[in-house]
């Protein structure tokens, strides 16, 4: 590998095809997408999607993590729904797909590394609750807990919840969520959730949780 590729790939965790093609066509390479098929080949380029690839140095071992890349391969995003809750431990199963919010259109991408999906959130509501993590490797957003859940129960398709009763029986048996943890949350969140959203289910999911941490 070229020393002067080398060194600036290792200034960035992740590289798009334009800087790819800058960097190799001032190495004086001409074919720039056979180089690049062969640096794949190799091991060195990671794709996630088309034109967009985590550089694997031979010399800097760098881990990184699922949920930083679920917030560069699509932008602006923050993690939320399933695997949100699941990794703030309000749900039990594990979930392996990384699920994400964002302010563009819905979409998926299959990759090596593993499933990574965006469902559209309105932009009024994009900000609200999202938290920042520091790692090793880099920072990421995420939802916080009941954040997660209000984004989950406002977005959940063909979700019918007319009472109190029926969202506490969609949280528990549905969804499987720790009652215990709620307790420990400020409820402001899901009040201006509703206020913002307008959402019947927000509502309902409010009024619940402002009876069981009376």
């Amino acid at each position: 590998m070229d020393e002067f590729i080398e060194k600036a790939l290792q200034k960035t965790l992740f590289v798009d095809y334009a800087t790819l093609k800058s960097l190799l066509t001032q190495s004086g390479y001409k074919f720039i997408n056979d180089k690049i098929n062969y640096m794949k080949k190799k091991g060195l380029l990671t794709s996630l999607k088309k034109g967009f690839y985590i550089y694997n140095s031979p010399f800097i071992k760098t881990l990184i993590s699922k949920e930083i890349i679920a917030n560069n391969l699509l932008g602006p995003s923050y993690i939320s729904y399933d695997y949100a809750l699941y990794y703030h431990g309000l749900i039990p199963e594990r979930v392996e797909e990384i699920t994400s919010a964002t302010t563009k259109r819905s979409k998926t991408f299959k990759t090596p590394i593993g499933m990574f999906s965006y469902r559209h959130i309105d932009k009024s509501l994009y900000s609200l609750g999202v938290e920042i993590i520091s790692t090793k490797s880099g920072n990421f957003m995420i939802a916080s807990p009941l954040k997660a859940l209000c984004d989950k129960v406002y977005a959940t398709k063909g979700l019918r919840i007319a009472s109190k009763k029926e969202m506490k029986t969609f949280l528990q048996e549905d969804l499987r969520v720790d009652m215990d943890e709620l307790l420990e949350f400020d409820m402001d969140l899901v009040k201006q959730y509703y206020q913002i959203s307008k959402s019947r289910r927000i509502l309902f999911l409010y009024k619940l949780l402002e009876e069981i941490t009376k």
